[in-house]
């Protein structure tokens, strides 16, 4: 009885100890989101607010509460222009994922700060000017939340020091665009 219990315990550690460094090594971390986030986001170009077809390919990464703020602003960006009749540029333009109008064309995920189940993730931006082949670098950070789904995406920290930089946070601009009425 006592062998065929041993065995028992060895074939469970046999089988569990593997399984559970599999489950570790799959858990991605924040690093893993932002790379994923910006790799989608060099793909799709979205400039100005995403529309439904962007905003699909980046939700992936975005939290829930984040997904809900674009898509407000997507509501609102129609309606204007529909009350505009198209005549007028939309309420936001240019990048909002970065501080620089133009977007990234590419970046790199630096440190990682982890807090319980908060994180901010510093990432290097950079732009080439296809004219005159200037690199533009700068970096902006990335707020995360450990959810049930992995670390996903909050907001993000315009940390641009130029003239014309956006400032602040996504997650700000967002709801200063969403609280006015298309026309204010």
């Amino acid at each position: 009885m006592r062998a065929k219990c041993i065995r028992t315990a060895l074939f469970v550690c046999l089988f569990t100890l593997p399984l559970a460094a599999h489950s570790k090594a799959d858990e991605k971390g924040p690093a893993d989101t932002v790379n994923g986030f910006y790799d989608v986001y060099i793909k799709v170009k979205p400039l100005g607010i995403p529309d439904a077809s962007k905003l699909a390919k980046l939700s992936p990464y975005l939290t829930p509460g984040l997904v809900t703020l674009l898509t407000e602003a997507d509501v609102t960006e129609q309606k204007y222009k529909e009350e505009t009749k198209g005549e007028v540029p939309p309420l936001v333009e240019g990048d909002i994922f970065t501080s620089l109008y133009e977007g990234a064309d590419a970046f790199q995920v630096g440190k990682c700060k982890e807090k319980d189940s908060s994180a901010e993730c510093v990432v290097g931006f950079s732009n080439t000017n296809p004219g005159d082949g200037k690199t533009f670098k700068w970096k902006d950070s990335v707020q995360l939340e450990k959810t049930d789904k992995g670390w996903l995406i909050s907001d993000v920290n315009y940390k641009g020091d130029w003239d014309f930089a956006v400032k602040g946070t996504l997650t700000g601009m967002l709801k200063r665009l969403n609280s006015e009425e298309p026309g204010e």
